[in-house]
């Protein structure tokens, strides 16, 4: 009964809603509940007279997503996306992952208004909920320079259609509370005073080069304060594309990329350790590395998928600091997508200064959805 009192909050909203669903006709939300689990197993942990040995499968609550939508009016709508987080199933607390509304009509020239905590449109990925990734972990650059929440923030975003003709372009303007930039690639703040703006930007344009394949490209800029006691900034630029091959509704190929390039000025790391020349005084250092991923997913027969994936990083405050990594995933998805299992093997590499480390890890995700928030889009 105690383990059941923790889940009353889920329970409250959801039946709230569903309440408020059947009783007004202008406000009847979609609901959907998605959780993840996984199991996973690494040979980072265990050595055995100098060999290594993967650990025994450790069974984990990932994840537990509510996601619920609805139009407001013919003029916008709102989207609530709550999770409950692992691995520790009995001691997690529900908390809000995005709180957004959007006017996507009735403004001059066209104009899309969203406000409210949400995923920015920074690059492709960052938008896409990990439910919906074709891999299981995270690509490392992406870790390592917006966070492992990625960048979700409080702000406020406004994007225009762009006159180019047959080419759909869209530009993008986020100005954002800067709260989560310590939590990705910044030094915390201490010192309890409010958060510096960021800003954000994305120019993208979709192609369709022939009837059964499209091409989209964009580029996104980042820019904040990284370090709140020195008012140092940081600036992100990142390339990103998605080519998609889809001869029939049964068969895709997809290869995305994302590139993103960091530099900063920085007095001092995360851990506030003063950077020092070579005679032992503090410096201010110009800081540039950057990173990227690319990956390749091929879906067939409607309800399977292969596909690859290559990371190459480096670190937000050091470019000797490196990681690499090869992904090799496998997906299943039965039944209008509503259960999905993903296999997938990973091996990387991090080097830094005097040291280096491999691991091999297999992981077996499991998700499903109830709700018409599906588990994977095809």
């Amino acid at each position: 009964m105690h383990g059941l009192a923790r889940f009353a909050p889920l329970l409250v909203v959801v039946a709230a809603l569903s309440n408020l669903g059947l009783s007004q006709t202008t406000l009847n939300p979609d609901i959907s509940v998605i959780p993840r689990f996984l199991i996973e197993s690494n040979d980072g942990e265990k050595l055995s007279q100098g060999k290594r040995e993967f650990s025994q499968p450790d069974f984990q609550f990932q994840e537990l997503e509510l996601v619920i939508q609805s139009y407001l009016n013919p003029f916008s709508r709102a989207d609530v996306v709550l999770t409950l987080p692992g691995p520790d199933i009995e001691a997690a607390s529900l908390g809000i992952e995005e709180l957004y509304a959007t006017v996507f009509r009735g403004l001059p020239l066209d104009l899309n208004l969203r406000f409210g905590k949400y995923r920015v449109e920074y690059g492709k990925l960052n938008l896409v909920h990990p439910h919906a990734w074709p891999f299981v972990t995270q690509p490392l650059s992406q870790t390592r320079f917006l966070g492992e929440e990625g960048l979700n923030d409080l702000g406020i975003s406004a994007s225009i259609l762009l006159p180019t003709g047959d080419v759909y372009s869209r530009l993008t303007l986020d100005v954002l509370r800067g709260g989560t930039i310590e939590e990705a690639a910044g030094i915390s703040d201490t010192s309890g005073s409010k958060p510096f703006y960021a800003n954000s930007a994305r120019l993208m344009g979709f192609f369709s080069l022939t009837d059964e394949s499209d091409l989209e490209v964009g580029l996104s800029t980042l820019t904040g304060i990284h370090d709140p006691f020195h008012r140092d900034r940081f600036w992100y630029v990142n390339g990103d594309f998605k080519y998609k091959y889809k001869p029939s509704m049964y068969t895709a190929l997809v290869l995305q990329g994302e590139y993103l390039y960091n530099t900063r000025s920085a007095a001092q790391d995360q851990a506030f350790q003063p950077f020092l020349d070579a005679a032992g005084n503090p410096e201010a250092r110009t800081i540039n590395s950057s990173g990227f991923y690319v990956y390749a997913d091929y879906q067939f027969f409607k309800l399977y998928s292969l596909g690859a994936r290559y990371d190459w990083s480096e670190a937000p405050y050091s470019n000797d600091d490196r990681t690499t990594g090869v992904s090799v995933f496998a997906g299943y998805y039965p039944v209008e997508e509503t259960l999905g299992l993903r296999l997938e093997y990973q091996h990387f590499r991090t080097e830094a200064p005097g040291t280096a480390t491999v691991v091999n890890t297999i992981v077996l995700q499991v998700l499903f959805s109830l709700g018409p928030h599906k588990a994977h889009p095809f």
